[in-house]
This record gives C-alpha cells, sequence and structure tokens, in this order.
C-alpha cells in the first residue's frame, strides 16, 4: 500500500488470532475478511486531507466493482472501463422470457458459497448479502435457497448411464436409477463411489479439523506438505490414488514437521473413476475436470467452496432500492440495464447504485465515480513518470490515472490488452509467461422457461420425473429450478449443463440447433424410462444460451489450473504484493486466485 494512506481498521489487540477466521475458508489465506470490513465502516484507508489519486478500474465485474466500491469509500477518483454494453461480468442473469413473475436464468454463477451457511459472518459474499444490507434504515438483505445440487434436490435425482441400462448393463428396460435427497444413489455400484468420495473427505478434513484454526505455524507447516505432494497430480491421479485409514493419518499428522503430505486417494479402480466421470460428487458431473491439477479439486471442494451451496434470487424490498426499474445512464449517456436486484446479478447492481455505509452517493451518482460500458481497454501505458495512460474505445481516447487496477480474465487480457512501457523489473516475463499459460476452462449454458413445476407433487401429483438428471449422453446434467420470492413462477429448466471438453462439443451449433438436439435428448430419455415426455413443461421457443469460450471480452468462464502450475498460480498471486507498488499496475479477480469457485476469491482480490 501506498505511503501517506491512513487505515481505519479496528484491531483487538487481546486476541493474538483476532484475525484467524474460522473453518471452512480458504487453506492458502486464513485471514477473516469478514472481520476486516466489518470493523472499517468509514473505508479500508483514507487518503490525507487534501490529496486527490486516481484508479483505473478495468472490467465491471464483481471484481472491479468491489474495487470501485471499497476505493471509492476511501477517497479516490474510479474510473471503470467495460468492454460489454452491461455490469455483472460472470455475474449474469438473465431475463426469465415469460416476464418479471418467473425465475431469472442464471447464465455465470449460480451456486454460492458461504463458508460455511449464511449468517456464519465467514465470506465477503455474505458480508455484502446478508450483513451490511441490514445496516441502513431499510433492510434488503438477501433472498437465498438451497440449491438443488444433484443427490440434494427434494424432487429427487435420476442417473442416466448406457442408455439407461446401468453401470454393468443390469437393467433390462432403460432405467433412471434414483439418487434420494440425502442419500446414496438406489444402486450398489454408484453407491459405492459415493462412500470412497465421502470417505477422503472425512480423511482429509482430519488435517484441518486438528489444525486450521490454531495460531501457531502448524496449518502452514502441513498445508505447503499437501501442497508439495498433491502439486504433480492431477484430479484424475487423486480418484485412482489409494485409500488411507484414518488411523493412517492421524498417525501421520500427530508430529506436523514430519508429516509427508499424503492424505490419499479416493481408492478407485478405472470402472470406478469411469463411472465417477458421470455422476460427480454431488454438485454434477466431474469427468470434464479429470485433467486439472489435484490442487484445485482440493481447494475447493474441502475450504468451504463446495458446501452448503445457495442460490441468490436477488435483495428483499427492492423495489425501495436506489434506481429500482428507474432509466439509468453510463457516464457517457449510454443506456444501462435497469436494475432489478434480482439473481446473482444482484449483488454487482448492490455495489454500484446503493451507497456504502458512511457514503453519501453511490458509485453511480458520485461526481468522483465513472463508469463507461461498450468501451473496451486496448492499452496500459506506464508512462516515465510513473503515471498510466489507457487508450480505449474506438476512438482509442486516451485517459491519464495514477493507478490502474485490471479484473478481466487472463485469456481476455491477453488477447485485449497490450501492455507498453513496464520493463522487467517492474512487470517480469515470468508473470506475463504465467499469465498466458494458465488455463480457463470452457462452458455452455441451454435454459428455457417452464410452464409447469413439473417436479413439485403439489401441482404435478402424477410426475416421474425427477428435478435433476445425470446422464452420460452429451447433454450432461440437467436442473429444474425454480425462485421461492416469486409465487407465480413456473421454473425454469437448466436443459444442459457442460463443462470443458463436454461443452465444446456443443461449441458448433448455434441456439437453435443445439436446442432441437437438447430437447429430443430429454424426451428420448424421459419416455424411454418413465413414460412422460419432460418437454410438455417445456417452453421451447424461448431458448436461452451461452458458451463461454465463445464470448470475446470472457473467452472462459472460469480459472482451473493444471498439475505442476503452483509455481505459476503464486506469481499472479503475489504480484500485487511484490511489484504493484513500483508499476502502478494491479490485477484483480477470480483469474488471479487459486481456490475454487468464481465470486469469493473475486471479491477477495
Amino acid at each position: 500500500m501506498k505511503p501517506g494512506i491512513k487505515f481505519n481498521i479496528t484491531t483487538q489487540a487481546s486476541d493474538s488470532n483476532s484475525w484467524g477466521p474460522a473453518f471452512p475458508n480458504p487453506a492458502d489465506f486464513r485471514f477473516d475478511y469478514f472481520k476486516l470490513l466489518k470493523s472499517s465502516q468509514s473505508g479500508l484507508a483514507t487518503l490525507p486531507t487534501g490529496e486527490s489519486k486516481s484508479v483505473a478500474i478495468v472490467g465491471a465485474g464483481c471484481a472491479g466493482m468491489t474495487v470501485a466500491r471499497e476505493l471509492h469509500r476511501c477517497g479516490f477518483d474510479v474510473t471503470t472501463y467495460e468492454a460489454s454494453d452491461r455490469i455483472g461480468g460472470r455475474l449474469y442473469t438473465r431475463d426469465n422470457p415469460n416476464g418479471d413473475t418467473q425465475a431469472g436464468m442464471e447464465m455465470g454463477a449460480m451456486r454460492m458459497p458461504f463458508f460455511s451457511e449464511p449468517g456464519d459472518d465467514n465470506s465477503i459474499l455474505g458480508y455484502y448479502l446478508n450483513y451490511e444490507t441490514t445496516l441502513g434504515s431499510t433492510s434488503y438483505a438477501a433472498h437465498l435457497a438451497d440449491f438443488p445440487n444433484p443427490g440434494a434436490a427434494p424432487g429427487g435425482t435420476g442417473i442416466y448411464i448406457n442408455q439407461g441400462h446401468g453401470p454393468n448393463l443390469e437393467y433390462t428396460s432403460p432405467t433412471l436409477i434414483p439418487w434420494p435427497a440425502g442419500e446414496n444413489p438406489d444402486n450398489p455400484e454408484l453407491s459405492v463411489l459415493n462412500d470412497k468420495v465421502g470417505e477422503f473427505g472425512t480423511n482429509f478434513s482430519l488435517v484441518a479439523n486438528k489444525y486450521y484454526a490454531t495460531d501457531n505455524d502448524n496449518w502452514t507447516i502441513c498445508w505447503n506438505a499437501m501442497v508439495d505432494y498433491y502439486t504433480n497430480m492431477s484430479f484424475n491421479d487423486v480418484v485412482v490414488a489409494a485409500a488411507l485409514t484414518a488411523d493412517e493419518i492421524n498417525t501421520k499428522i500427530a508430529n506436523p514437521a514430519t508429516f509427508d503430505g499424503n492424505v490419499g486417494g479416493f481408492g478407485m479402480t478405472p470402472e470406478q473413476a469411469e463411472l465417477l466421470y458421470t455422476i460427480g460428487t454431488g454438485d454434477g458431473s466431474w469427468g470434464a475436470f479429470y485433467n486439472i491439477g489435484a490442487l484445485w479439486f482440493l481447494r475447493c471442494t474441502y475450504f468451504g467452496f463446495d458446501s452448503n451451496l445457495r442460490t441468490v434470487e436477488g435483495l428483499s424490498n427492492s423495489s425501495s432500492l436506489p434506481n429500482y426499474n428507474a432509466s439509468v445512464t453510463d457516464s457517457a449517456g449510454t443506456t444501462l440495464k435497469p436494475p432489478l436486484y434480482e439473481g446473482i446479478q444482484s449483488l454487482v447492481e448492490y455495489l454500484y447504485y446503493v451507497p456504502a455505509p458512511g457514503s453519501t452517493n453511490s458509485l453511480h451518482d458520485s461526481s468522483s465515480a465513472k463508469l463507461y460500458v461498450s468501451e473496451p481497454v486496448n492499452q496500459i501505458e506506464r508512462d516515465t513518470n510513473g503515471q498510466i495512460k489507457i487508450t480505449h474505445g474506438s476512438s482509442a481516447t486516451v485517459d491519464t490515472f495514477d493507478f490502474v487496477v485490471t479484473s478481466p480474465t487472463q485469456w481476455a487480457t491477453q488477447m485485449s490488452i497490450d501492455f507498453v512501457g513496464f520493463d522487467q523489473f517492474i512487470l517480469p516475463q515470468s508473470k506475463i509467461t504465467a499469465e498466458h499459460t494458465q488455463h480457463n476452462i470452457s462452458s455452455c449454458k441451454l435454459f428455457f422457461p417452464l410452464n409447469k413445476k413439473f417436479w413439485d407433487t403439489t401441482v404435478n401429483p402424477d410426475n416421474k420425473i425427477p428435478q435433476i438428471m445425470v446422464t452420460d449422453t452429451f447433454i450432461q446434467d440437467t436442473y429444474a429450478l425454480s425462485w421461492d420470492n416469486k409465487s407465480m413462477d413456473n421454473g425454469v429448466l437448466l436443459a444442459s449443463y457442460t463443462w470443458e471438453d463436454d461443452s465444446l462439443k456443443l461449441l458448433p451449433y448455434d441456439e437453435t440447433e443445439l436446442s432441437t438436439l437438447v430437447l429430443a435428448k430429454l424426451k428420448e430419455i424421459t419416455m424411454a424410462t418413465v413414460g412422460q415426455d419432460i418437454t410438455q413443461y417445456i417452453d421451447n421457443t424461448k431458448p436461452v444460451h451461452i458458451q463461454w469460450i465463445s464470448e470475446p471480452t470472457y473467452i472462459g468462464c472460469s480459472k482451473l489450473y493444471r498439475a505442476r502450475n503452483q509455481d505459476s498460480n503464486m506469481i499472479d498471486l503475489s504480484y500485487n504484493q511484490n511489484y504493484a507498488s513500483q508499476s502502478n499496475l494491479y490485477f484483480a479477480g477470480e483469474n488471479y486466485g487459486v481456490e475454487g469457485g468464481w465470486t469469493e476469491p473475486a471479491l477477495r482480490s
């Protein structure tokens, strides 16, 4: 941080571990970010009286908007440039084609971790959605609902493998294998997989439960040993690695100094690994992730990013919030979508349109905060005085700032922005190489509105079609869901949700072609297994579709990394700490974290 800035944080000196978070929380950063914000109601810092500093922010997603809001609250002049025509980034809630009485469609992030429950005061997301929003005279906390994951959906889950004939072709007629909520799949082969995954998670947590919350170095020692052990492994390697017993692990961790970092694997045979490809670990198919690094999977699954997930339906009392459904523009007069504070996109709308505690004006209303949409940044140049020149838009306009924070994905940054005037001492080639060689995954979603919540037996008592279907077909996973806060909602169907290679299979098809293929496959599956046609409940004339890899301002939906990428990750992660005070260039956003999950790492950075 630059000298001269006064911090506004109130510490608790009597507690030697007062800034340590509760478990679960990220493996690498035992820091209580919720407390940081809660203790800084007037802003994280304050510029010296009479001093003015300007910051350019590239990208108006949740990371860029958080940067803008918090720096603006500290007294900085902030200008945000967004290449697309909207704010929100990969928090992207599309309006339902059948109107505002129906649930929206989450094209990006859709299931949120709160470490571990909303109200646990253990995450930044929880701070903005469940704590800060109740500080003013108007209460507008988030509407949250359990996300209907496979094996947890109240309307049931059905597993469709080998054209419905089961893992070992044991069913003579096509079958949707039941997976009741909170139980194992109703098939011995698949039940074994669930047990093996559960056993590994229990064993892995032995280390965290023993050392994570301690105020000494034992957790760091143990986690570093696990990083060293698993860094050369893929997730697939962990799936087939031998499982260890709890007694073996407890013996290993009795002395952190001699712990070798090995807590085993799932202990699956190659045949079982093939089945896990389809059914996943309880939140959708995982097979497309088999080639990612084991460390990504461990960080994501066992440190709070993958448990007790919620969907955000929006903010309560939304009609009383600033600019609700009003005509709004950016700082150049370009029309913006009116904020409705619905879906996960409501977080970014809240950050932009609602004043922060202690602030008179929001980012939207302040004269010292500007936003330009449909205005891509083409070049970031550091001049000989250390000032930052931002070249943006089709007219190649140049603006000058003291600092710049860039938050797009790494691939979008590489393909769109030239960095000029940053020598090896402030932007090393190792950082450039790390940025260009990291991996962003592809993902495809195809939604339809529904004309009935078919899985709800109170409105459809004869229904046999499960709410969630997990398949080994090209559609992969199918989710039916609704928003509780909309009494007339018929629900929506995420008819096909795919990742990586599974999503690339769908890339050649436009929305109409893909819709035809998916609807035909869904009808085939449900008619063959339960004798009912799911497409009778689907408004097939109004598909809503996205392929994140083909979006030029994103070029992917999320950062994953391969085995042996730990060093590159650390270069990305540590740049701001090691170089930004000299370069005046900062990197923020999910692509510069190492954990799983999109939103929380973006907010932290």
